[in-house]
Parts: structure tokens; sequence; C-alpha cells
């Protein structure tokens, strides 16, 4: 049996009252409103007009020429989905009546790749004015004598600060830049000895005399140390290594006097007296050390020296001591003259 013979079986099932001749038309009653129609027939034409937008947009898509791919940089992909349509109020229809949906109602995905152009390097003056407004780090070479300076400014404020350790660290920094500066070296030996390194600070003092043997300042510190040291034979021996001039370090002689008159060398104590008198003729006190040391051996020279420290001196008591030494010389003078 035929499709069409099954549904017209059905028909006449449903609706006996139905009339059917032979070669005649069939009548079948009609089942569904007008207005569904309706309702069909402008979804057809949506339908149809979102088709034909969809295949007149394809051929507009813009991709990227492929002869010059570095001037264009694709970004994304960004799927856009065209807008719903309205739709009418929804009606209640059989499934079976229900027609199909068009596919170009579907929803349909569109790929669009967005192209912006390269970047572009724009110069400003901006960047130029930061550049030159930028702090930038530089280092700065020191001379030796700028070195030894700030090393020295830190060593004196470490020592104000009892940081003896520190000070002598910059100490030494001092003397690495300049090693004749003996001033320095005098500062750190002093500070050694007053902590009670005397050995480490004569040998700070010795290092200096053996790259500098006319140090004489560096020598007589090393001699003081040691007479306190009570070792006055090795301080005396250590002045007697150099004779400087007395006018530029008289200390010098006067230590060597007292040192020479203390172990009764009375040459060594003439002549360091004799050296101070001829630096500092107007010093009272050279002639009296001069008159003193030739005293025993030289009375007749020991006597004149003491008459020109009496001049030069004012101090009361060694005036009366000086007086009674030129008393005694002059008596044993005249015993002595026939």
């Amino acid at each position: 049996m035929s499709l069409i013979n099954k549904v017209l079986n059905d028909l006449d099932q449903r609706n006996p009252s139905g009339q059917r001749g032979n070669g005649s038309a069939v009548v079948v009653p009609r089942r569904f409103p007008r207005w569904w129609i309706a309702l069909l027939i402008i979804v057809l034409i949506i339908a149809g007009l979102v088709s034909w937008s969809l295949l007149s947009s394809a051929p507009e898509k813009t991709q990227a020429p492929a002869s010059k791919p570095e001037q264009h940089a694709v970004i994304s992909t960004v799927e856009v989905e065209p807008p719903a349509q309205e739709k009418p109020e929804a009606q209640t229809v059989p499934a079976s009546s229900q027609p199909a949906q068009p596919a170009a109602e579907q929803k349909d995905v569109q790929k669009t790749e967005l192209v912006l152009p390269p970047p572009i390097e724009l110069t400003s003056e901006k960047p130029k004015a930061q550049a030159k407004g930028s702090f930038s780090k530089q280092s700065v070479k020191l001379s030796a004598k700028e070195v030894a300076e700030r090393e020295l400014q830190k060593a004196e404020q470490a020592q104000q600060q009892g940081l003896f350790s520190d000070a002598a660290g910059h100490y030494r920094a001092v003397l690495n830049a300049q090693p004749q500066w003996h001033d320095a070296r005098k500062e750190w030996a002093a500070l050694e000895f007053g902590q009670g390194k005397a050995s480490q600070a004569l040998a700070i003092l010795r290092e200096g005399l053996t790259e500098y043997p006319q140090a004489h300042s560096l020598r007589l510190l090393a001699a003081s140390m040691l007479e306190k040291q009570a070792q006055p034979t090795l301080a005396l021996q250590l002045l007697q290594q150099a004779a400087p001039d007395a006018a530029e370090l008289p200390q010098y002689y006067q230590l060597q006097a007292n040192l020479a008159q203390q172990q009764g060398e009375l040459a060594i104590m003439r002549d360091s007296y004799q050296a101070l008198v001829s630096a500092q003729p107007d010093n009272g006190r050279w002639y009296l050390g001069l008159a003193l040391a030739l005293r025993k051996q030289q009375p007749e020279q020991a006597l004149a020296a003491f008459e020109q420290a009496a001049v030069r001196i004012e101090h009361t008591e060694t005036l009366n001591f000086i007086a009674e030494q030129i008393k005694h010389l002059r008596s044993q003078h005249a015993a002595s003259t026939p």
C-alpha cells in the first residue's frame, strides 16, 4: 500500500462521516488555524533573510596579506555569534506537524581576525629629559693623598670613640697610601703604646725608620718609649745612630743629653748641650747643662757656662744653685793659681 493510501485510510478512520467516492476528490477537514500558517510563513521569511545576510557577508572577511606578514600582527580570534532573532509568542503545536527548523536559524559562529598595524616607535624629548635627569652612580678614582686623608679622618674619629682596633686599621690604610706621613705613624704607635702594646708600637716605628732612616722624629719617639720601658741604654744607642739639626729638633738632643747624664756619659752629654747652645744661644738652660757636663773635667769652661746661664735664667732657686757653683769653681781656680 502506498503512503498516500495509508494517509487516506487513516483520515477515514478518524472521520467516519467523511465520504470518498470512486475517482472523486477526498475532502480533508482543516485541522490548523490560519494564524499558525501566517506564523510559519513569517518564520520562513526571517530564516531566508538571515541566510542571505550570512552569505553576503562571508566574502567580506578580512585576512592578513600573506606577502607582508611583518606589517600586521594578528592579535586574536574572536568568536561572534549573530544576534538572536525575535520570535513570536510560542504556540502549542503537535510534534508531528511542526516543520523542521531551517539550517539558517542555527547558531553560526563567525571567526573574525582583528588586524592591527605594526607598532610605531616614537622619539620624543621626554625620555631624553628623563635620561638627563636620572641618577647615575659613577666611580671616582681617588688619589693616594685623598685616600690617606679620608682614612686619617676615620682613624681619628674611631680613636675618639674608643674603637682602637678600627683606628689602627685606618692608620695602616693611611700608611699604605702615604708611607711618608710620619705623623700618622707616630699617632698609630702612640695608640698601641697607650694600650700597653709597647712591642707593637716599637715595631711600627722601626718599620718607618727602615724605609726612612732620616725620619728623626720616629727615632726620638722610639727612644722615649724605650726610656719609659726602663731601657735607657737602648734609648741612648738609638739616638746616637743619627745627628739631626738641633735647630729643627732640639728635643732630640735634650733627651740624648738626659740619657747620657743618667749613665754618666759626660762626653755625650757635653756634645748634646753644645749642639743646643749653638742652635739656641739665648736659652739659659742649655748653658746650665753644658756647665754641668764640663764641671769635673773642664772647670774653666764650666765657670764660663755657669756665668752665661746666670744671665739668662730668672728662676730664683736655679740662680742660687748657679751662684754656689760659680763660687766653688772660683775658689778652686784661686787655690790652683800660685
